[in-house]
């Protein structure tokens, strides 16, 4: 894999951070991880915005002019963390309309990613726990059935993302616990691995790269997902246990993402904040195939000053990094 400088100076942050992750959606590394984030729901706090609730609610003329003015309203949030934050993607969602419409509006500012939540199995939520584990043995052939129309239908919501201009996809797939994956490795095999083998090689044929994003813990399904082909994995969760040390030693030319521990930052202990930016950016991480980010996203109650704090250290060992390359 090859390593390509990039002259710190030759364009602004979001520019340069820009540049950073095509370099590595294209294989390369560049001089240091880019970042960003899944989704951000400082706005308030962060850039002093209006809420959405506020905005939502808002007296409008009609059902259009109120979706346009949430569109406006949360390009601007993404537009914001871009111009401000130095991020190198915007999240264009799970509609491919508002994806074409954050597309046009970043233009060449920031990477746009297409997400897809329906395309696999994974962790079923409290309600319906129980009804999928019966279901799981008692009814396998219709199991699968359900797995090839999600599967199709993923292939399909990836179609439309790219005609709308997403430059990656991303898969919202949560398939662990805190303790272990969602399934046996076994069962993970049988009802997830084929049909996320097929939505990496529809991505591919489509020329686009698949990260996956998943908390949890993955430790017995991480061979399964990797060999799927599927490009990058987002997350790499300390809550499930998952050390990004570990996972950059057994799969170093895997893109990760995240690893900055999301229930760490709802405190504001500066130093281990730093000290968790600099383990990530060290294994992670610099010189190998990595985007900085936190292991979920940045979420509301998050205090604004333990992300400008993980930030501040994100920049100091990137300029470290690119000093010492000089």
């Amino acid at each position: 894999m090859s390593r390509v400088s990039i002259d710190a100076a030759s364009g602004d942050i979001a520019m340069t951070s820009r540049r950073r992750l095509e370099i590595l959606l294209d294989g390369g590394i560049p001089d240091v991880p880019p970042t960003w984030e899944l989704v951000f729901q400082l706005e308030e706090e962060f850039f002093g915005m209006p809420s959405r609730h506020s905005v939502r609610n808002a007296v409008y003329g009609s059902d259009d002019q109120r979706r346009e003015a949430l569109w406006r309203y949360d390009f601007e949030i993404y537009e914001r963390c871009v111009e401000e934050l130095g991020w190198a993607a915007i999240p264009g969602g799970y509609n491919p309309e508002e994806l074409a419409f954050r597309k046009k509006a970043i233009g060449d500012r920031a990477l746009v990613a297409g997400y897809d939540h329906d395309g696999i199995f994974y962790m079923p939520d409290g309600n319906t726990m129980m009804d999928f584990a019966l279901r799981l043995y008692e009814q396998p052939e219709e199991i699968l059935a359900e797995a090839r129309r999600k599967c199709e239908k993923g292939k399909e919501v990836f179609r439309r993302h790219v005609d709308a201009g997403a430059d990656f996809l991303v898969g919202t797939w949560d398939v662990g616990f805190n303790t272990q994956p969602f399934v046996s490795p076994a069962k993970f095999e049988e009802i997830v691995v084929p049909y996320l083998t097929e939505l990496v090689d529809c991505a591919h044929a489509l020329g686009r790269k698949l990260i996956i994003h998943s908390d949890g813990c993955l430790t017995a399904i991480l061979d399964h997902l990797h060999g799927t082909g599927i490009d990058g994995y987002q997350s790499v969760d300390p809550q499930g246990g998952m050390d990004i040390r570990q996972v950059r030693a057994a799969y170093p030319d895997w893109l990760l993402m995240g690893n900055v521990e999301c229930a760490m930052l709802q405190d504001t202990n500066e130093a281990k904040i730093r000290e968790s930016v600099q383990y990530c950016m060290r294994h992670g991480g610099i010189g190998t195939p990595y985007i900085f980010s936190t292991s979920n996203c940045i979420f509301k109650g998050m205090p604004v000053e333990s992300y400008r704090v993980m930030l501040d250290e994100y920049h100091r060992q990137c300029a470290a990094a690119q000093s010492a390359a000089i």
